[in-house]
């Protein structure tokens, strides 16, 4: 068995819901590689940062793999897919371990369970969702939640 100690110090995991971010059940990669240039600059986002965008749609999966070149794509079919898949991630890979940092980005209710978990095990929570869209819960179980607006970055129309 191994047991060396994996340095976890500035390591940020950043886990994208691209269709809540968008604001649409059909992204197309132009909006999100335009996202992709805004999340970049407003969260100061590392470039040896770990990058997860999920959706809900195989076609979504697609354009986000074109969309943000780099960035892991996961997608899970149906109701909350993406949120499932991050979820997944979020649970079953050891991210305590793994990383000083994680990003939630999105809104919805489903993350604030893994985000109080995370917390309590010693990692950096962020939350980074448009504050039209963001659950109370969800806002509520993070200590760091950061907002943004359609006058800060234009939706997807």
């Amino acid at each position: 068995m191994n047991n060396r100690h994996i340095n976890t110090t500035n390591r940020e995991l950043h886990l994208i819901d691209i269709e809540n971010e968008l604001g649409t059940g059909q992204v197309q990669a132009a909006d999100i590689a335009r996202f992709r240039s805004f999340y970049l600059k407003a969260n100061n986002v590392p470039s040896d940062a770990h990058i997860v965008v999920a959706t809900s749609c195989s076609q979504n999966l697609l354009e986000a793999a074109f969309g943000w070149p780099g960035a892991r794509t996961v997608w899970l079919p149906g109701h909350d897919g993406a949120d499932r898949a991050l979820l997944e991630i979020a649970y079953e890979e050891n991210v305590e371990k793994r990383y000083d940092k994680v990003v939630f980005a999105s809104g919805d209710h489903i993350f604030a369970e893994a985000t109080e978990s995370l917390q309590n095990k010693g990692v950096k929570v962020k939350v980074f969702a448009r504050a039209v869209f963001i659950s109370v819960q969800l806002q509520a179980s993070c200590k760091h939640v950061v907002l943004y607006s359609a006058n800060d970055f234009e939706l997807a129309a």
